[in-house]
Formats: C-alpha cells, sequence, structure tokens
C-alpha cells in the first residue's frame, strides 16, 4: 500500500540533457525521476519552461518541484514516476 502526502525536501541534481531530476524526499529517499514525457513535447507551462530554457531553474515549493513560470509538480505523482533509485542498495541475495 502507498503513502500519500510525500513531500520533496531538496532538488540534488538536474539534468537538462535527459530531462531528469534527482530529489530527496522528507522520508529521506533519493531517487532520479524522468520528466522527459512531460518536457519533450510539452504544452501549456511546460512548453512556457522550455521556450525559457527554465528547466534547470526548478526548486522545491511547499513540498513540490516548482519552476519560476507557476509550473507546480506533485510529489506523490512524481514519486509514482521515478525510474530508479539514486543510490543503490547492497542486495540481500544469499550466495548459493
Amino acid at each position: 500500500m502507498k503513502k500519500w502526502g510525500n513531500k520533496i525536501q531538496r532538488v540534488l541534481a538536474i539534468d537538462p540533457e535527459t530531462l531528469s531530476v534527482t530529489l530527496t524526499y522528507a522520508d529521506g529517499q533519493t531517487v532520479r525521476i524522468s520528466l522527459a514525457p512531460l518536457f519533450r513535447t510539452p504544452r501549456g507551462l511546460a512548453a512556457e519552461v522550455m521556450r525559457g530554457n527554465l528547466f534547470g531553474a526548478c526548486y522545491v515549493e511547499s513540498g513540490a518541484l516548482a519552476w519560476p513560470n507557476g509550473l507546480e509538480l506533485c510529489a506523490d505523482a512524481l514519486l509514482m514516476e521515478s525510474v530508479a533509485p539514486a543510490v543503490k542498495r547492497p542486495s540481500k541475495r544469499r550466495a548459493r
């Protein structure tokens, strides 16, 4: 069961080339999230971000990912779209 109400604590890295960000959430998890589906063929506020070359200007506002033009992305929705944990943990599998 998923826990809702997650908040982003910090933007750790922004990669304008791959349109991805690495975020740390308030619960301590760090994830890399691809925003390519939103920004490769942008509309509305996302188009403004791309026209203004503002992708790298994202920041955290009230626990959401935000841009100076007013675009905000929900922390829970971003977490559901995360591509991978940013830090790999050792496997707990036992050797045979």
